[in-house]
């Protein structure tokens, strides 16, 4: 796996698929822009920053090739027997299963207050009977009775809508789990045999030349604790292979954090308690920002998986 297709490490016969055409025995040409360009040529054009301004359509083009060709790779060894490389999942990033939670709040807050504005209108309607006809005794009572009805029939609407929105979340945090626990997991399949033969050649590494191993390897933690072991065991003071490898050790406790706080938020939008649900159910309420900020912070994570680059950018 020391190989590279669209910055996904390969083995040698998925480097040769993508590379060489096995029918003419030449290398395999990709169609950018109405023109015949090698898989080297479409890297290169989707990761250029200067091509980006000059010609911003190419680039375009040549992202949504290598996009198509890293899904591929993806599947790929999802698929195959015995390789786990890369795990189908739900999402590429973390922040999208944080993005779910959100749409679940989108669709059950709105059903809260309707909620309450229905047993508000009940309470509202029996007050005015009260007042207006107490002394009819045979008119109240039938009222009382249909009140009395509109507040179970809240008090269950309000338990079913906690139920239902507790299963919801239970379906994002399973696959959100999974997920976590795949990418923070000691994989051997994950291991760069390139780096591991330098770490173990006995060669002196530079200081230099240890930031760029992490660097490169911000999306697999198993690189980045097999680089820190190595600098620890070595007695080397390298402080991004020390940061980095605390950072892959911890194994997802900062993104299980982030997915109970936006949690929390939910089901206190679903509250039973009609302060706090008032609070967290509003379309104005802190629950956007707060957990926008919270999928925000988690895209500065230093440790996190590759996000795809996005077509058309």
């Amino acid at each position: 796996m020391n190989k590279l297709v669209c910055g996904l490490a390969v083995d040698e016969d998925i480097y040769d698929k993508y590379n060489f055409d096995k029918k003419t025995g030449s290398r395999r040409m990709y169609t950018l822009c109405g023109q015949e360009r090698s898989l080297m040529a479409i890297e290169f054009y989707a990761n250029s920053a200067d091509y980006a301004k000059e010609s911003p359509e190419v680039v375009a083009e040549a992202k949504k090739i290598a996009a198509q060709i890293q899904r591929e790779i993806r599947e790929y060894y999802a698929a195959k027997d015995g390789r786990k490389e890369y795990v189908a999942m739900k999402h590429d990033t973390f922040g999208e299963y944080l993005a779910d939670l959100q749409e679940i709040h989108a669709k059950v807050a709105p059903e809260r207050i309707q909620f309450k504005e229905k047993w508000d209108a009940a309470q509202k309607r029996w007050q005015e009977d009260q007042r207006e006809f107490k002394g009819d005794e045979h008119y109240l009572a039938r009222e009382k009775v249909r009140y009395l009805d509109a507040q179970e029939e809240y008090k269950n609407n309000v338990r079913e809508l906690q139920q239902r929105t507790q299963e919801e979340i239970q379906a994002v945090q399973a696959e959100y789990e999974k997920h976590v626990t795949d990418f923070y997991l000691a994989n051997g399949n994950r291991l760069d045999d390139a780096v591991v033969r330098l770490l173990n050649s006995g060669i002196k590494l530079t200081d230099a030349e240890i930031d760029g191993m992490v660097n490169q390897n911000t999306s697999n933690p198993t690189m980045l604790r097999l680089i820190s072991d190595h600098c620890e065991k070595m007695g080397i003071e390298n402080q991004n292979a020390r940061v980095f490898g605390s950072l892959a050790r911890k194994a997802g406790s900062d993104e299980r954090e982030a997915f109970k706080t936006i949690t929390d938020m939910v089901k206190k939008a679903v509250s039973e308690d009609e302060t706090t649900s008032s609070v967290w159910s509003k379309e104005d309420s802190h629950f956007k920002r707060l957990s926008d900020q919270q999928i925000e912070a988690m895209g500065t994570f230093w440790v996190r998986p590759a996000a795809p680059e996005p077509a058309g950018t």
